[in-house]
């Protein structure tokens, strides 16, 4: 999976100052094969982020799509696992905590060797299949409707399953995050998160540099003074900060 993400990070970067290109020169640019390039471009068709026609493959615009999976996951994953491994500072053993489907949270399991008897409520279908792995950890996984090219399970049977649970910290990220508050592209996902920091003490965003101040996704899930901590990995600029500070939210970094 490093391997596919890494070309994925390429890719796109080639797009990014190949906006409309055609494929052989696409292939020539990346230095993959036939078969890899095409592999690689249907997921980033899948993912709302390219369209291909005639021979040619055009970058689209990135406002309000839910990317799949794994595009999620090629982005900034260095940075992720640095959030992760702040994030798992504050979980104790014996925590209850809920864990979203994003791919920055799921960092945090790979952080958790000093931790015991942690039990974790999630959606994620990724999260369910590391755990499994690790004896400290005690995974109850929500069912419900499987989502395609995603590993997060929606719709109303989640959202009655994760009500049966309190935790004291929820865990979760977002496509985008302003002074105006933190949102989503999906309904679905929305209504999920929205449900654990309900039912959690401590609501706790993980999110990248890349997120700040990206006016363009459209459901609003959390105002920003209902957070207890902002994890991130660079310092968010001074007006930003002075929000949080006004409204007793935490900021690492």
């Amino acid at each position: 999976m490093k391997k596919q993400q890494q070309r994925l990070e390429k890719l796109l970067a080639v797009l990014e100052e190949n906006q409309h290109i055609h494929i052989k020169r696409l292939e020539e640019l990346m230095g993959t094969s036939t078969s890899t390039l095409r592999r690689d471009l249907i997921e980033l068709e899948k993912s709302g982020m390219v369209r291909r026609t005639f021979g040619f493959v055009t970058l689209l615009k990135k406002n309000n799509i839910e990317f799949t999976t794994t595009y999620r996951e090629a982005q900034n994953a260095d940075e992720k696992n640095r959030i992760g491994y702040f994030a798992s500072k504050l979980i104790n053993s014996s925590d209850a905590i809920f864990i979203d489907t994003s791919t920055t949270c799921q960092y945090i399991l790979e952080h958790l060797n000093d931790q015991t008897n942690i039990k974790i409520i999630t959606n994620n279908l990724a999260i369910a299949e590391k755990g499994r792995l690790q004896a400290n950890l005690h995974i109850f996984l929500a069912g419900g409707a499987l989502k395609p090219y995603s590993n997060s399970f929606l719709g109303d049977d989640t959202i009655k399953y994760l009500a049966n649970f309190h935790a004291r910290m929820a865990f979760f990220s977002c496509n985008s995050i302003s002074e105006k508050g933190v949102f989503m592209a999906d309904m679905e996902q929305t209504r999920c998160k929205q449900n654990m920091l309900k039912n959690a003490d401590l609501s706790i965003l993980l999110v990248d540099h890349t997120k700040f101040r990206q006016d363009t996704d459209f459901i609003k899930m959390v105002p920003i003074h209902k957070l207890d901590i902002i994890i991130t990995d660079q310092k968010p600029d001074t007006t930003f900060l002075k929000l949080c500070k006004n409204s007793d939210v935490r900021v690492v970094y």
